[in-house]
């Protein structure tokens, strides 16, 4: 996995997804090891889990960051 500031934006539009940083300002910013984004995305390790031992930190709101664990999982099935 590439290593760098990756955004996904869910709010406006169609969304959008893309290397570097978003257009609009964020309302949650997650910080995590490429390894653990791939764990997370192929469901070997939860978003909540994660937070909970240290390898996602999340600065912002919290609650709209753990709503990625929904999306992650309806990911997951199409993959």
């Amino acid at each position: 996995a590439e290593n760098g500031t990756w955004f996904l934006d869910l709010k406006n539009g169609e969304g959008a997804f893309g290397k570097g940083t978003p257009a609009s300002p964020a309302d949650a910013i997650l910080t995590m090891e490429s390894k653990n984004f791939f764990d997370m995305f192929t469901g070997k390790l939860k978003p909540a889990n994660a937070f909970l031992m240290g390898k996602l930190k999340i600065d912002g709101n919290l609650q709209t960051a753990m709503k990625l664990e929904r999306l992650m999982s309806r990911l997951k099935s199409k993959l």
